[in-house]
C-alpha cells in the first residue's frame, strides 16, 4: 500500500462523500481573479483548478453511464493573444504554420535554423519557458528563482555550466553581470540549496534567456512601453484610448465582452529607497507595464474561452472548466462527431480579434483524467 498525504486523503474522502449523495458540483466564482478568470468559490471544498494532471482524483471523476467527457484545451492561448495585441507578426506566423511553436520560436530566439525538440531539447524547453512566461516583463531573478522550484508546473531545474556556454555566456558577459551590485543583491535573495558558484551559473543562464527573449520579441517590448504610457495617460489622467479590442479609461480597462479590469485609487508612492511606483486599491497593489500586459492578455483570453463555451453549451452541457480547458458531457454514440466539433467551436475566430490564429487539442473518455491521454 502507499500512504497518501493527509491533504490527498481528506480530499479523496470528500469525493467519496459527494459520490454517495449524487453528482459532483463544480462551484466557481464567475469573476474570481482580477483578470476576470474563474476561481474556485470561496469556502468551497472542491477546487477543480488545482487537481494535478495524472492524479487519481482526476481519474475518479466520471461521466454518467452512457456518456463521456469531451475535453478541449486552447493551445498556447495567452502567447497567441499577446502576439496579436502586440502585432508580433513573426510569432503569429509561427502559430499559423502549426507544427512545434516552441522549437520554431527557439530557432529565432537562439538563431538556430531548423531547431527541433530532438535536436535541441534543452534550448527548446528554454524557448517554451520564455514564450509562456517572459511576455509579462518577467525579470531574470524571478525566472531563475521559479526555475529552481519548478517553472509553470515543470519539474525543478538548475542550469549548469555546459548549458550556459551553449547559450553564449562568455567571460565578458560574466564580468558585466558581476559589475552590477543590483545583480549580486538579487542573486543573493534567491532561495537555493546549491553552491554560490552553481547559483551564479544558473542566474547567468537565466538572464541570458531573458535577454534573448527581449531581443527576439521587440514588438512585445514595444507593447510594454505602450502599457506603461497608458498607466499615466488613461488609467491615471482619464484620457480614453482604444487599442484594438481594449478601451483604456480612468481606473479601468474595458474588455471586448464589456467586462472591466479595475484599478481604483491609482496613485504614486515611494519605496524605502526613494523610488516611485504606481499602486492601486486598499492594499496598494503595484501596477507596472508587465502587470497590465498580463491582465489584458488573460482578460481577452478569458473572453475567447467563454465564447467557445457558450457555443458548445448550445448542444452539450459544459460541466466544468479548468484554466484554458472546458469539459462537455456527451452521449457515447455522439463522441466521435463531438470531439472535433467541440474543438472547432473553441477556435472560431472572434469578430473582435481579426487574424488571430487559434488552436485547441483534446480528447474524450468516461474518466476525466484519461480524456487527454
Amino acid at each position: 500500500t502507499c500512504a497518501l498525504p493527509i491533504f490527498e486523503r481528506t480530499r479523496a474522502q470528500r469525493f467519496l462523500d459527494i459520490a454517495s449523495r449524487g453528482t459532483l458540483p463544480v462551484p466557481l466564482n464567475y469573476y474570481g481573479a482580477g483578470t476576470g478568470r474563474w476561481t474556485a468559490s470561496k469556502g468551497s471544498a472542491i477546487n477543480m483548478q488545482n487537481l494535478k494532471r495524472g492524479s487519481f482524483l482526476r481519474k475518479a471523476i466520471m461521466a454518467p453511464e452512457g456518456h463521456q467527457l469531451v475535453v478541449g484545451d486552447l493551445s498556447q492561448i495567452e502567447p497567441r493573444v499577446l502576439a496579436w495585441l502586440a502585432d508580433y507578426d513573426d510569432l503569429l506566423g509561427i502559430f499559423r504554420a502549426g507544427g512545434d511553436p516552441y522549437a520554431d520560436f527557439g530557432s529565432r530566439m537562439f538563431n538556430i535554423p531548423g531547431m527541433t525538440k530532438k535536436s535541441h531539447p534543452d534550448l527548446r524547453q528554454s524557448a517554451k519557458s520564455a514564450l509562456l512566461g517572459a511576455g509579462y516583463q518577467l525579470g531574470w531573478s524571478s525566472f531563475a528563482a521559479q526555475l529552481l522550484t519548478g517553472f509553470l508546473g515543470a519539474p525543478p531545474m538548475r542550469y549548469d555550466k555546459a548549458f550556459a556556454k551553449q547559450l553564449g555566456v562568455d567571460a565578458e558577459y560574466v564580468e558585466k553581470f558581476l559589475s552590477w551590485d543590483d545583480n549580486i543583491r538579487r542573486m543573493e535573495q534567491i532561495p537555493h540549496t546549491c553552491t554560490k558558484q552553481e547559483l551564479l551559473i544558473h542566474c547567468l543562464a537565466a538572464k541570458k534567456i531573458i535577454d534573448k527573449y527581449r531581443e527576439a520579441a521587440q514588438p512585445i517590448v514595444s507593447f510594454w512601453e505602450l502599457c506603461a504610457a497608458l498607466i499615466v495617460h488613461s488609467l491615471y489622467k482619464g484620457n480614453e484610448y482604444t487599442h484594438k479590442c481594449l478601451t483604456f479609461r480612468k481606473g479601468e480597462i474595458e474588455l471586448p465582452s464589456g467586462m472591466k479590469l479595475l484599478y481604483p485609487d491609482l496613485r504614486k508612492e515611494q519605496d524605502k529607497e526613494g523610488k516611485s511606483f504606481w499602486c492601486y486599491g486598499e492594499k496598494g497593489d503595484k501596477l507596472y507595464a508587465g502587470k497590465i500586459t498580463n491582465n489584458v492578455t488573460q482578460g481577452v483570453a478569458r473572453c475567447v474561452m467563454t465564447d467557445g463555451m457558450l457555443r458548445v453549451a448550445k448542444r452539450y452541457p459544459v460541466v466544468g472548466t479548468v484554466h484554458d480547458e472546458q469539459i462537455a458531457c456527451v452521449p457515447d454514440e455522439e463522441v466521435a462527431v463531438a470531439k472535433p466539433w467541440v474543438l472547432e467551436q473553441m477556435t472560431i475566430q472572434p469578430s473582435y480579434m481579426p487574424g488571430i490564429p487559434l488552436a485547441a487539442d483534446g480528447g474524450a473518455h468516461r474518466r476525466y483524467g484519461e480524456a487527454k491521454n
